[in-house]
């Protein structure tokens, strides 16, 4: 392993993922619904988006990059459909108050975690074009990109239990009375998803 490389590959990952992206609001969301259970859940989806990213980037599928600009949209509308249908469930959980079982809840969280990190396009430019930067041709590309991978899952966890387990502690310190963690909750996941949808929809190709 290069030194100098994996420095610079730290310190660019640890400004990367102090920025919050859709992966901190879906888990914020989650947090106010279902406690640190959620966010590990989320970070979980989360961490296999980032595989896909890391494979993507490490074995330079030049094929699948040439079809991101289309592949990329659909995967954020249907991302963000797809956090829509958990918003409205988290909604009617509010209002008459039932939840379903742990089991379906946490399968939901964990695709939606998936789907906003997948979709992620700041993501994909991170691993798509400062990823391969950090790689010595003096070494083995699968080790380090095994070693950086390992970082940068680690990093992201971290950034992304720290937002969203303050952001949930300080809500609900805070929140009037009436307005319940699953309303919260809803609100979040409602604005993550339309806010995936508008973005995937203004980046479909236009004939």
């Amino acid at each position: 392993m290069d030194f100098a490389l994996t420095l610079a590959f730290l310190t660019t990952t640890l400004l990367f993922v102090a920025a919050p992206g859709p992966s901190v609001a879906f888990a914020t969301a989650q947090a106010l619904r279902h406690g640190t259970r959620g966010v590990c859940v989320t970070v979980a989806g989360d961490a296999l988006g980032t595989v896909v990213h890391i494979a993507i980037a490490a074995s330079s599928l030049s094929v699948l990059m040439n079809l991101s600009a289309l592949v990329l949209p659909l995967l954020q509308i249907a991302g963000g459909l797809f956090i829509l249908h958990l918003a409205y469930r988290s909604l009617q959980s509010a209002r008459k108050g039932f939840t379903g079982s742990t089991s379906t809840s946490d399968k939901a969280t964990f695709w939606a975690g998936f789907f906003a990190c997948v979709a992620n396009p700041k993501a994909i430019v991170f691993f798509v074009a400062l990823f391969p930067a950090f790689i010595s041709p003096e070494h083995s590309i699968l080790l380090q990109s095994i070693i950086y991978g390992a970082i940068f899952l680690v990093l992201d966890a971290i950034s992304i239990l720290a937002y969203a387990l303050l952001t949930m502690h300080t809500l609900k310190r805070t929140a009037s009375r009436w307005l319940s963690a699953d309303v919260l909750s809803s609100l979040g996941l409602f604005g993550v998803g339309i806010a995936m949808i508008i973005k995937g929809y203004k980046a479909v190709p236009q004939n």
